[in-house]
């Protein structure tokens, strides 16, 4: 199925409008989006992208800090005092999630370069993530977004080493610095160990990143040369997900290995470092089908029109019988008089005692008209599958005063899967 085939799919045709009375008084503003996965805190703004730092950051910057401190600065350097290795070694992870900031900001500025908006970057446990708003509409855009981190990665650790050979005129030692040899490296000052460690770190990290597996930086690459040459980003992006869970699985699967011959905490973090990038593929390539799927709909094409309303003095043990358990629908309008009232669902009736519901009638649990969230139909759909993972499975549908639908996540689903079956996917 390529790009053009999904998105050139028939749109289903809605069904009429429900006969609804315009409501008493005027309705609740639709819900705020959702928040994106990482938010944390707030940090600065550059370039108008917000940085947000997620507390998980803490863990990946104490372990870091902690092998420093505590191992590889006291073997570089013997004859120093504890607090000098812990002190170099604390700014060195401050510098270190630097590196990793510019990383993430130069994949946000070439991609706002591009017409792209990026609210956010957010670092945290595995790095960083820039929150593109949009896919890249070019293979070539798709390249020089994902390159860019890379890049720029490349390039903060040759000048980290560079620098750290500063002032250095010995050609003997800057040979044996070359070589690595640790009587060297304890040669150097703070600044110059701090300096050497990041050259290298980033290195290491521009090439961890351009390893092809989706959707790190590599795997971006990919598939953009694979979307390329192909003209079909769905398979492109199928690829790059497989080159993905291969690296993922792999991954684990030294980190396993290494466990059982002693490897301890190290080999832990390569499972779990392996599992998120299999996870990530599979998710990344997921959701790309059902952006891809849902482009161009909107509420009012996937809504349901044909729904049931509820009166408000219906008794609860009727409605429970004759309602909740003979119809897939999650969400039902009251009405007071035939006047759109409220809204009433399982989740409002499921919390009640036996009692309660002998006794109550829907008017006693229903949400009020003015409490309740609703969406416009020209909403687009991939928008409301935001708001219905935050408001619940089903939200109503309101247009000129009147309920005119009920969407639900089960029936974006279910379309869902249809048109991909149909396409053959």
């Amino acid at each position: 199925m390529t790009n053009d085939q999904i998105e050139n799919q028939t749109k289903p045709t809605p069904g009429s409008s429900p006969r609804s009375s315009p409501p008493s008084s005027p309705p609740s503003s639709p819900p705020s989006k959702q928040a994106p996965m990482h938010r944390g805190i707030t940090l600065f703004k550059i370039f108008n992208i917000e940085i947000g730092l997620d507390l998980s950051v803490l863990i990946i910057f104490a372990l870091i800090v902690y092998s420093l401190g505590d191992g590889l600065f006291p073997n570089w350097h013997p004859d120093w005092s504890p607090l000098l290795c812990w002190t170099t070694a604390f700014v060195s992870g401050i510098l270190f999630f630097a590196s990793l900031l510019a990383h993430e900001l130069s994949h946000a500025v070439v991609a706002q370069k591009h017409g792209i908006p990026v609210p956010r970057i957010t670092l945290f446990l595995f790095g960083g993530i820039a929150e593109i708003s949009q896919e890249p509409d070019r293979p070539k855009v798709e390249f020089l977004i994902a390159i860019a981190g890379p890049a720029m990665s490349i390039l903060i650790g040759l000048v980290c080493s560079q620098l750290a050979y500063w002032n250095i005129s010995d050609a003997l030692l800057i040979e044996q610095l070359t070589q690595g040899e640790e009587a060297a490296l304890g040669l150097l000052g703070p600044w110059q160990t701090s300096l050497m460690w990041l050259g290298s770190i980033n290195l290491i990290l521009a090439a961890f990143n351009l390893i092809p597996g989706f959707p790190m930086d590599g795997g971006r690459v990919f598939r953009a040369i694979a979307w390329a040459a192909t003209g079909d980003k769905v398979k492109a992006t199928h690829w790059a997900s497989n080159l993905g869970r291969a690296f993922g699985w792999t991954l684990m699967a030294i980190g396993v290995i290494t466990l059982f011959q002693g490897g301890g905490f190290a080999s832990m973090w390569w499972i779990m470092i392996g599992w998120f990038i299999s996870h990530l593929a599979t998710t990344a390539y997921q959701q790309m089908l059902t952006e891809l799927s849902l482009h161009g709909l909107k509420v009012s094409d996937l809504m349901r029109t044909r729904f049931e309303q509820v009166p408000s003095d219906t008794h609860l043990s009727h409605f429970i019988d004759q309602y909740l358990l003979r119809s897939s629908q999650k969400l039902w309008p009251v009405t007071i008089n035939q006047n759109l009232a409220g809204f009433v669902s399982m989740a409002d009736v499921i919390t009640l005692s036996p009692e309660e519901k002998s006794n109550k009638t829907v008017l006693d649990i229903m949400r009020p008209l003015e409490s309740t969230n609703y969406l416009s139909p020209e909403l687009n759909v991939q928008d409301a599958l935001t708001y219905l993972a935050t408001a619940g499975e089903s939200i109503p549908v309101l247009g000129q005063g009147a309920v005119v639908g009920i969407i639900q996540h089960d029936d974006i689903l279910r379309w869902m899967t249809l048109h991909l079956v149909t396409d053959g996917q």
